[in-house]
């Protein structure tokens, strides 16, 4: 019984977290703050950001606290290092690696601005597809 109550509070605790470093990414991001040269590509990264956050924030809140039942058929990875994890641990490094270093990038910030939003915008949806089709749970 107390075992429930603690998860359910640790649980919690995660959930004001999570809207805790959403709600800080976006005041640090200001994802609407509009620059005169690169109005809509500096936009679509930031809000490509926002969804691979979200996103992110989701999948592993289920691979934390989510419901570990497979269907039956499924069995969970034999290996820790399969291609879900490994592209799990891109998906921490990358999007977040190119919304930190764009403000250094002085030539070509518009392609690098596509470059990235697309790269998030990948993680996004391989993230959500996992939420969705119950791949974490084999993880």
């Amino acid at each position: 019984m107390m075992g429930g109550f603690f998860h359910s509070v640790f649980q919690v605790f995660f959930l004001i977290g999570y809207v805790l470093i959403f709600v800080v990414t976006i005041i640090i991001l200001r994802p609407f703050r509009i620059h005169r040269r690169r109005m809509k590509s500096t936009i679509a990264l930031k809000i490509s950001y926002l969804l691979y956050q979200i996103s992110f924030l989701v999948f592993t809140y289920l691979l934390l606290f989510g419901n570990k039942e497979l269907a039956e058929g499924e069995k969970p990875y034999d290996t820790l290092f399969n291609v879900h994890f490994m592209l799990f641990l891109t998906a921490t490094i990358l999007p977040n690696l190119g919304i930190m270093i764009r403000k250094g990038i002085k030539k070509n910030r518009i392609e690098y601005n596509v470059t990235v939003t697309l790269i998030n915008l990948i993680y996004f949806v391989y993230l959500f597809y996992l939420c969705f089709s119950r791949k974490w749970a084999l993880m």
